[in-house]
């Protein structure tokens, strides 16, 4: 054993740290690329728990009525602008903060997505005793064998989006037994192997080993546009109820003036009644009328205090708006019955089916089946893996030697620093390379998959066409309202003014005594017909060039708003811009 022990080789510590030198920068080359790779720290680094277990942080507003909104309310009044509401409404509505998440939502499916890339640690420690009965101590020299195991292996992998994969292999073991056979009692021994496999034909490259990444991409996209559609379809609809409060009030003046002037005439009748120029009949006939539209009255100022009630449930996130006493008082006026005169359809009719989210929701769902067609056409493919791998394995442990005799003495003893030497000192190194082919003989599941991704990408691309049609026909008709209610205007004008004449003439005709009360009456109800239509004939307009907007796409552009902005809840006040296309003008 002396003898023995004066022939080993000395080695320094030195010598031992060069010899795993190379194999200890390879696994440090691993981790730090794979910590670029991923932008998060690696298990377990410090910051590993935080990016993996910790919980993602909630942006959630506290205030249940925005400081914007209180700015706006002074002296029992909200007066508001139709940018106010469309600001209001996408800070604070509660439909639009539900709808807020869907894109946060998408943007953690494409974080799910990584997963298939992240790179995998495993370790498996264990410990185990075992006795076998024997039927002869021949070959071991006990009539019991007793085994005491002790294993530590550790494996560290990752797959890269090209579809390559490399594992590392840390295996480490300790057997004792009793046997008294055994030349290395206990026996440690160790191997460290590297093995990186790469697909040559299916799973080769990036397209099919990032489709679900570049899908869920697409997906956060549709969410987004479809987030953009409902928050257009909410601007719409308090645009639309803004106008609405617009006409409402001002109806409710034309229909009080029509109740003042009902009474008036009333008061003529009973001082004629009362000097007998006049039958008392005729007053009742006046009441009569002052109650109808008294009624009239009432029922416009519950409608307006019904859409008031309406407009506080949109602009703010309060259980009950009626907590908001202030009345709502709309500031913009109509828009002018010159506006939009020379605006372009066919120009029009092209924005919209750029600009529309609809459409581009139908175009990222051809991109995700383009995705799909790749994917399935390369899994068609017979797979052919070439590996390569490398590794070095190294035992130690107290050793037994054979006399001349025959009989057993104890040898050199090593132990675990001697086995780690030697495992990075490569002595026993270990090469291999093979390539692995399998080919399916019919693939019915793979040219199924093919088939089906084919037929479901002409489907949305047809689905495409269908909804451009669609979209040129909603802009045709939205410009055919706004054109019909621009002569609404000019046509209810001039229905006003004859109303105002023809009532003008029948209460001279009454003084003369050629006509009767009810004749005045009648054009007295007439004049209010007349008022509230024009009215209605100028908000109606102002209405459909906001479906204008709406057809085309543009809302969000005309009110400067960001789809951005819009996720995030927070709208700066902007300058809102009117919606018409290049060669357009009001």
């Amino acid at each position: 054993m002396r003898e023995f022990e004066m022939h080993r080789p000395k080695v320094s510590a030195y010598q031992k740290m060069q010899a795993g030198m190379p194999l200890l920068v390879f696994l440090s080359y691993v981790i730090c690329s794979t910590h670029l790779i991923q932008a998060q720290a690696v298990f377990p680094l410090p910051g590993w728990f935080k990016n993996n277990i910790g919980r993602p942080a909630a942006d959630e507003k506290s205030k249940m009525v925005s400081d914007y909104l209180n700015s706006l309310n002074k002296d029992g009044k909200l007066s508001l602008t139709e940018a106010d509401v469309i600001r209001l409404v996408l800070e604070n509505n509660l439909d639009v903060v539900v709808e807020r998440y869907d894109p946060r939502l998408a943007f953690f499916d494409i974080e799910r997505a990584y997963t298939l890339f992240d790179p995998k640690l495993q370790f498996t420690l264990s410990a185990g005793r075992s006795t076998t009965p024997l039927p002869t101590n021949f070959l071991t020299g006990v009539n019991s064998l007793t085994d005491l195991q002790h294993m530590a292996n550790f494996t560290f992998s990752q797959l890269f989006q090209t579809g390559t994969q490399y594992q590392i292999e840390f295996d480490n073991a300790r057997q004792s037994s009793n046997n008294l056979r055994n030349l290395v009692n206990p026996l440690i021994s160790s191997s460290l192997r590297a093995t990186i496999t790469q697909p040559l034909l299916k799973n080769f490259g990036l397209l099919p080993n990032t489709r679900f990444i570049r899908i869920s991409r697409n997906n956060r996209d549709i969410s987004e546009h479809l987030f953009a559609q409902k928050i257009i379809d909410m601007i719409n609809l308090v645009q639309n109820l803004y106008w609405d409060l617009v006409f409402a009030r001002e109806d409710i003046k034309v229909k009080q003036r029509s109740l003042d002037l009902a009474t008036k005439t009333n008061e003529d009748n009973k001082r004629q009644v009362e000097i007998g120029t006049l039958a008392p009949i005729e007053v009742v006939k006046s009441e009569s009328e002052i109650a109808n539209r008294k009624e009239d009255l009432i029922v416009a100022e519950f409608t307006l205090k019904q859409m008031e009630d309406q407009m506080k449930k949109l602009i703010t996130s309060l259980g009950d708006p009626a907590q908001i006493t202030s009345s709502i008082e709309p500031l913009d006026p109509t828009l002018s019955p010159s506006a939009l005169k020379d605006f372009d359809l066919a120009q029009a009719v092209s924005y919209a089916i750029e600009a529309r989210p609809e459409i581009k929701q139908a175009r990222k769902q051809i991109e995700n089946g383009e995705i799909d067609i790749q994917y399935f056409r390369n899994q068609l493919l017979p797979r052919a893996d070439l590996s390569v791998s490398y590794g070095t394995a190294a035992l130690a442990g107290p050793s037994k030697v054979f006399a001349p005799d025959g009989t057993l003495l104890p040898g050199p003893v090593s132990g675990l620093e001697d086995n780690l030497h030697t495992l990075f000192r490569r002595d026993f190194p270990t090469y291999n390379a093979q390539i692995t082919v399998e080919i399916p003989i019919k693939n019915r599941s793979g040219q199924a998959d093919y088939a089906r991704a084919s037929i479901a990408k002409r489907q949305a691309e047809r689905n495409l066409k269908a909804l451009e049609q669609r979209i040129a026909l909603e802009v045709r008709n939205a410009h055919t309202q706004l054109e019909m209610n621009r002569a609404r205007i000019e046509a209810t004008q001039k229905a006003r003014e004859l109303a105002e004449k023809n009532l003008d003439a029948e209460q001279k005709k009454f003084q003369l005594g050629t006509s009767t009360i009810r004749f005045v009456l009648e054009e007295q109800r007439n004049l209010a017909v007349a008022q509230s239509n024009e009215l209605r004939a100028l908000v109606d307009f102002t209405k459909s060039k906001n479906d204008l907007e709406k057809a085309m796409g543009k809302t969000l552009e005309a009110h400067s708003i960001r789809i951005e902005d819009a996720i995030a809840g927070k709208i700066e006040p902007s300058k809102q811009t009117l919606t018409t296309p290049a060669a357009g003008g009001n």
